[in-house]
């Protein structure tokens, strides 16, 4: 079952991070991105070469976990992320980011 988490409110605020673009997103709940688990919270995630970073905002804790960016047809209008629940577990599939055609796959 695949679910879209809250993003939307926060997605619209693309900021700059250490002279990358980053992406905001939420967790409403705790998530496994590839084999690292995030704990619910308020995230900015960026891409640095093979991996996602992703900064917890509210503890300044960073995670790096290997992603697979793709390309898609058209840019996406907000960023968003695609999950799905596997034996009970929140599992990040990928985070589509704002005004690019780039997705991020776990």
């Amino acid at each position: 079952m695949k679910s879209i988490l809250m993003v939307a409110a926060l997605a619209v605020a693309s900021l700059s991070f250490a002279s990358a673009k980053s992406y905001q997103i939420v967790l409403d709940s705790n998530a496994q991105a590839g084999k690292t688990e995030l704990r619910a919270g308020h995230y900015r995630v960026k891409v640095n070469g093979a991996f996602a970073e992703f900064l917890n905002i509210d503890t300044n804790h960073t995670v790096m976990v290997p992603v697979k960016v793709e390309t898609a047809p058209g840019k996406f209008d907000l960023t968003a992320v695609d999950t799905k629940t596997e034996n009970g577990v929140s599992l990040i599939e990928s985070i589509e980011l704002q005004n690019t055609n780039e997705k991020l796959e776990f």
